[in-house]
């Protein structure tokens, strides 16, 4: 799921979420929602996360998709 994964990756990156959100331009509230699943991105925030990852915004939309996050992040 992509709260597990943006957990992971901002946790194997050393991304503070309150760095995390003020790049993106959300509160770190809404971060909070993201990591926990209580919120999906948007397709504009899904852009912006894939522009500060790397990970392709689908990835972050479709919940198909969401496990091919976990091996994106070990590379």
């Amino acid at each position: 799921m992509i709260y597990e994964n943006l957990t992971e990756y901002l946790e194997d990156k050393g991304i503070a979420d309150k760095d995390f959100a003020r790049e993106l331009g959300i509160s770190v509230g809404y971060v909070s929602m993201l990591k926990r699943g209580l919120r999906r991105p948007g397709p504009i925030l899904a852009r912006k996360i894939e522009a500060m990852t790397g990970i392709p915004f689908r990835w972050l939309l479709l919940p198909d998709e969401s496990s091919k996050i976990k091996s994106f992040i070990r590379k």
